[in-house]
């Protein structure tokens, strides 16, 4: 019994991912339909089998019988979410460790920052909750001041909403629900969001034209560029950053900036927030029919 609950919750799960569709509208409206549907699917799926080894094998359940089946199975899948993470955590903190071997330069009204011995301009900030600006010697030595500040505001919008810290939790969602429907399609508008997120707060202090233009010309430039072995195990490891400047996700964050759409907030719709959240609890109330 305890196994048919894991495998009606996965069968829900991928039901809930294969129906999702890209909304069209607002900023925030695309963020929460993209953010449930990445994380509640997984995460119901990990309360079933939380449920199903706090139930036990022994008892029974509606008045069938249960067996050891499901609390393996359940066993299985809270195993591979804790290596997953395990992986993860272990990958962020080994390339911390190694960013700090590059040099430290001080940035005016920035302060510290990683430079790394790249020749086409690049920065980024790397870490969880204190997140550490990497930022290249292309960089340093090929941009204008107008443009390295245009590119500090948009860092800095990164490190104002955590977006590493946040990033690192969905690439751990990512990685276990990769045989989710859609897994790939929701994270690349996950990053899509965030990169539009960081450019409207970046285009409050910054011309958005020159946003716009900037990132056209890096994103030429990192199409042409070889990254050095030593240095790509890094720079892959950053979350998203190989990722960022697609070009569809390109031509839409151009456009959000010469358009200079607003980022609208829509009034909270807490009655669907809140049924979501119910239905990703149903598997905890099986406890309650386990005898």
């Amino acid at each position: 019994m305890h196994s048919s609950l894991i495998v009606f919750t996965i069968l829900v799960a991928v039901v809930w991912r294969w129906r999702w569709q890209r909304p069209t509208g607002p900023w925030q409206t695309r963020w929460e339909s993209a953010l449930s549907a990445f994380c509640l699917p997984p995460l119901m799926v990990m309360l079933a089998a939380g449920a199903v080894l706090a139930m036990g094998h022994h008892g029974t359940m509606l008045g069938w019988s249960v067996s050891p089946v499901g609390c393996w199975l359940s066993l299985g899948v809270l195993t591979l979410a804790g290596g997953v993470f395990a992986h993860a955590l272990g990958q962020t903190v080994r390339t911390q460790w190694r960013l700090r071997q590059y040099p430290v330069v001080i940035l005016p009204e920035v302060g510290p920052a990683r430079c790394l011995p790249l020749d086409w301009p690049m920065a980024a900030q790397v870490g969880l909750w204190r997140s550490t600006l990497l930022v290249s010697r292309g960089w340093l030595e090929q941009l204008t001041p107008a443009e390295q500040q245009a590119i500090l505001a948009h860092e800095q919008a990164h490190a104002d909403y955590r977006d590493p810290f946040w990033f690192f939790w969905l690439g751990v969602v990512r990685r276990f629900a990769c045989w989710l429907p859609n897994t790939t399609s929701l994270w690349e508008e996950l990053l899509l969001l965030r990169e539009m997120r960081a450019d409207h707060q970046a285009a409050n202090t910054s011309d958005p034209l020159l946003l716009a233009e900037l990132l056209v010309k890096l994103a030429r430039q990192m199409a042409l560029a070889s990254i050095p072995h030593p240095l790509e195990a890094e720079i892959t490891s950053c979350v998203g950053f190989n990722e960022a400047l697609s070009l569809t996700r390109l031509e839409q964050r151009v456009n959000a900036l010469v358009e200079s759409n607003p980022m609208t907030t829509l009034p909270t719709r807490r009655g669907g927030r809140l049924a979501r959240l119910v239905a990703v609890a149903l598997p905890l109330a099986a406890t309650w029919l386990h005898m």
